[in-house]
C-alpha cells in the first residue's frame, strides 16, 4: 500500500483521510470552545437581566445596525477588487460583490477568515477559470490593507479617548498600543517574506508568490490604490463597529459615553476576528462584558449587544449562502469561452470624430475586426472608415437598425457597440472578455467619463454604478457589448431609431445579466456642449419617461432630435 496508514481494528486512514481527520476535530475543537466560552460568559450574568435587555431592545436600532453592515460588504468589495484588478484577473465588481457575500457564509461556517477567504478564492478560481494560486495571492494583500484601515480606525479611536482625558491612571491604555500593533505587523510580514524566500516552492507555490509579489509592488508603485485600498478597509471597520454600537444603543437605555469607550469597539473586533470560535461567539461578548463594564455597561446590556451582532452577522451569513446557492446553479452553465471582439460604430456624418476612434479601437488586440455602419453620411465619413481599414455597411438611418445589420456581417465572438465620438482605451478588450468569464454575463458595458467635462457632467462613473445595479441597465455610450449567441438568443438588436439599447437591455436580462467591465471609456460631450448641460439632462430624463409610459419610437426621436 502506498503512502502511510493507520491500521486500528477495522480503522484504515490514507494522508486524505488523516487531514479530513484533522479538520473534522478541528472544527469540533472549535465548537468546543465557543461553548466554553459563551457558557463562562453566561454564568457571570443574570439571566433574567438578559432576557429584559432583549425584551426591552429598541427595534429601529437594531434594524439600523442590519443595514450598516450590510453596506460595510460595498467597501470589502472594493478593496478586494483593487487587488484582483492589480493582478489582472479581475472579472466584474458584480463578480466581487457576489464572492465577499459568499466568503462571509464560509467565514461563519468554516470559523475565521482563514478558511472563508480560501473558499471563496477557490470558488472564484473554479467559477471563471484563474488558477488558485494566483487568486489565492490576492487574499493576503486585501487583508493587509484591511488591517491598515483598522490601525487608522484603532488610532482615530485612541485620539477621541485622549481628547476626552480618559487615559489618565490607565498605562495600559495608551497610545505606545499603536506603535505596538504597526510593530507586530512588521514582525509578521518580515516573517511572511522570510518564508517566502526560504521554503522550497512547487509549481503552485511558486505561482502563488510570483502573483503576491507582482501584485505588492505595483500597490507599492500606486499610492492611489494603495490610499483607495485602506480607505476601504477603514470603511468596512467602521461599519462594523458601528454596527456593534447600534446594537449597544438598542438594548441600552441610559447614556452610554461614546468619546470614552469608542476605543472599545476595535479591541472587540479584533478579540471577535480569532479563528477560535464560530462567528466570534463567546469571545465578542468576553471582551465586551470585560471592556464595556469598565464604562458603567451592565453586563447584559454589553452581552445583549454583543449577541446581536452575531445575529446580524449571521443574517448576513444567510444572505451569502442562498447566493451560494443561487450561483453556483447559474455558473454550472457551459459557455464557450469568447476569444475575439467585432467592433460595430454606427455613423451619421462623423468624418471629424471617426478615424480617432478607429485608431484607438485597433489598439485592443482582440478587435479581430471594424465594422462601421453607414446611415447615409454626405460627408466623407464612408471614404475615410474604408480609407483606415474598416468594413463599410450602408443602411437607412437609426442607430437600432445600423447596429442590426453590423451585427448580422459580425464575426467575432463578442459585439462591441461604439458610438463614433468614443474612446475605448487598450485594456477595454482584455476586460470585455474577462467580463464574460461570469458564465450567466450575456454582456455589459464599461465605466464612463467624458472628455473636457464641465463641472455638471463630473460623477459619470457613479452614475453608470447606479444606472446598472439599480437601473439594470447599460447605455448606448458606456459601449455596449454582448455576446454573440446571446443576442441571436435575444432576436438581435432592436431596429428602433432611439432608445434601442433600453429594449437590448431588457431582452438580454431575461436570458443572463449585465455586468459593467474593468476599464473607463472616454466620449465626447459635444451634445451638451449644444444644447447645455441642464436642457439636455432634462431632454434625455423626458424621453426616458416617455419611453416608460408607452411613447412610439418616432415620437421619442422627435423629442430627442427637436432643436
Amino acid at each position: 500500500m502506498s503512502g502511510l496508514a493507520i491500521e486500528n481494528s477495522n480503522l484504515k486512514l490514507t494522508p486524505m483521510g488523516l487531514v479530513k481527520t484533522s479538520a473534522l476535530w478541528a472544527r469540533l475543537a472549535v465548537v468546543v470552545v465557543t461553548a466554553v466560552a459563551l457558557g463562562v460568559v453566561l454564568h457571570r450574568l443574570k439571566l433574567d437581566a438578559l432576557v429584559a435587555a432583549f425584551r426591552t431592545m429598541r427595534w429601529g436600532w437594531f434594524i439600523a445596525a442590519v443595514v450598516l453592515y450590510g453596506l460595510a460588504f460595498l467597501p470589502a468589495t472594493w478593496r478586494w477588487h483593487l487587488v484582483l484588478r492589480l493582478t489582472g484577473i479581475a472579472v466584474h465588481p458584480g463578480a466581487t460583490a457576489r464572492l465577499t457575500l459568499i466568503g462571509h457564509f464560509f467565514y461563519n461556517i468554516l470559523f475565521g477568515a482563514v478558511g472563508g477567504d480560501a473558499a471563496k478564492a477557490a470558488l472564484y478560481a473554479r467559477w471563471f477559470g484563474w488558477r488558485l494560486p494566483i487568486v489565492l495571492a490576492t487574499i493576503p494583500i486585501d487583508r493587509l490593507l484591511g488591517l491598515a484601515g483598522l490601525l487608522v480606525l484603532g488610532s482615530l479611536s485612541f485620539a477621541c479617548k485622549a481628547t476626552a482625558e480618559a487615559f489618565s491612571g490607565t498605562k495600559l491604555l495608551s497610545f505606545k498600543w499603536s506603535g505596538l500593533w504597526v510593530a507586530a505587523v512588521l514582525v509578521v510580514g518580515f516573517l511572511f517574506v522570510f518564508l517566502m524566500r526560504k521554503l522550497k516552492p512547487g509549481s503552485a507555490w511558486k505561482s502563488f508568490r510570483k502573483a503576491f509579489l507582482i501584485a505588492g509592488k505595483l500597490l507599492l508603485s500606486s499610492p492611489r490604490v494603495a490610499f483607495a485600498g485602506v480607505v476601504s478597509g477603514f470603511l468596512v471597520q467602521a461599519a462594523l463597529n458601528g454596527a456593534l454600537a447600534l446594537n449597544l444603543q438598542a438594548v441600552s437605555h441610559g447614556p452610554i459615553p461614546w468619546q470614552h469607550l469608542v476605543w472599545t469597539l476595535p479591541v472587540i473586533a479584533i478579540v471577535s476576528g480569532l479563528p477560535i470560535t464560530v462567528g466570534g461567539l463567546g469571545t465578542r461578548e468576553g471582551a465586551a462584558l470585560a471592556l464595556l463594564g469598565l464604562y458603567g455597561i451592565t453586563g447584559s446590556e454589553a452581552v445583549a449587544a454583543s449577541l446581536l451582532t452575531f445575529s446580524v452577522s449571521m443574517i448576513w451569513a444567510l444572505a451569502g449562502g442562498l447566493l451560494l446557492w443561487r450561483e453556483s446553479a447559474r455558473q454550472r452553465r457551459q459557455r464557450a469561452k469568447p476569444e475575439t471582439i467585432s467592433v460595430i460604430i454606427p455613423t451619421l456624418n462623423e468624418a471629424e470624430a471617426l478615424e480617432e476612434t478607429v485608431q484607438r479601437a485597433r489598439a485592443m488586440p482582440e478587435v479581430c475586426e471594424i465594422i462601421v455602419v453607414d446611415g447615409g453620411s454626405r460627408d466623407r465619413t464612408c471614404e475615410l472608415a474604408a480609407g483606415v481599414g474598416c468594413r463599410v455597411v450602408t443602411s437607412p438611418p437609426g442607430r437600432g437598425g445600423q447596429l442590426k445589420r453590423g451585427a448580422a456581417v459580425a464575426k467575432g465572438d463578442v459585439l462591441l457597440f461604439l458610438h463614433a465620438d468614443t474612446w475605448a482605451p487598450p485594456e477595454a478588450g482584455k476586460a470585455a472578455l474577462n467580463c464574460l468569464r461570469d458564465a450567466f454575463a450575456v454582456g455589459g458595458g464599461f465605466w464612463k467619463v467624458f472628455r473636457d467635462p464641465s463641472p455638471l457632467l463630473l460623477g459619470s462613473r457613479i452614475k453608470c454604478a447606479i444606472r446598472l445595479f439599480i437601473g439594470r441597465r447599460i447605455m448606448g455610450d458606456q459601449a455596449m457589448f454582448v455576446r454573440r449567441e446571446a443576442l441571436e438568443q435575444a432576436g438581435g438588436v432592436p431596429d428602433v431609431p432611439l432608445m434601442e439599447e433600453f429594449e437590448l437591455c431588457r431582452r438580454l436580462r431575461r436570458i443572463g445579466r449585465l455586468a459593467l467591465a474593468d476599464a473607463t471609456i472616454k466620449t465626447s460631450a459635444r451634445r451638451f456642449a449644444k444644447l447645455g448641460v441642464a436642457r439636455t439632462y432634462a431632454r434625455m430624463w423626458w424621453v426616458m419617461l416617455r419611453y416608460y409610459l408607452g411613447a412610439s419610437a418616432q415620437e421619442l426621436r422627435r423629442i430627442y432630435e427637436k432643436e
